[in-house]
């Protein structure tokens, strides 16, 4: 049994996109020598979350997507290759977290890219690709509701002893 490295990758590269736009907020707000690295780091973090969003349909078991997901999954649909594959990803990532490494707010988060795309380019090596969760159809069975009567009679009950004697009470 093979474990789906891709799940893993796309949840920490959503991660790290969120940490990328805090740090990027936070490297912008306190005016660093080089404010330009944290406005990379708020634009490609945005774009690492939208990108990262839709999840990929697993081989076997369940597919659980996400909230809204099949807004943007046509986006993902019609970048052909680009999108599917995974390695591509990982050349993406690696690159786009070197310039992240020069500013100190923005370190933590190329640390969580390098991650991502360490663990996509497992999923590369793998074989593993982005397929996309089509919506199923609906199900249109009907569970009839079976009600029954209640009980006419109630249950037996065993009959009751009083504090003063050994004896059972009459009813």
């Amino acid at each position: 049994m093979a474990i789906e490295l891709a799940m893993w990758a796309n949840l920490q590269a959503e991660y790290a996109g969120w940490v990328m736009v805090a740090s990027g907020i936070l490297g912008a707000s306190i005016n660093f020598a080089r404010n330009e690295i944290a406005y990379f780091a708020i634009f490609f973090g945005l774009f690492i979350v939208v990108f990262e969003y839709p999840r990929s349909k697993r081989r076997k078991g369940t597919n659980v997507p996400r909230p809204y997901q099949e807004k943007l999954t046509p986006f993902i649909e019609k970048l052909g290759f680009l999108g599917r594959n995974y390695f591509i990803r990982f050349v993406v990532y690696t690159c786009a977290s070197i310039p992240l490494f020069f500013l100190l707010p923005t370190m933590l988060c190329a640390m969580l890219l390098l991650c991502a795309s360490t663990t996509y380019v497992a999923a590369a090596l793998h074989q593993e690709q982005w397929e996309p969760i089509l919506p199923s159809a609906p199900q249109t069975s009907t569970k009839r509701i079976i009600t029954s009567e209640p009980p006419s009679q109630p249950p037996p009950r065993a009959p009751t002893m009083s504090a003063n004697s050994a004896t059972p009470l009459e009813n």
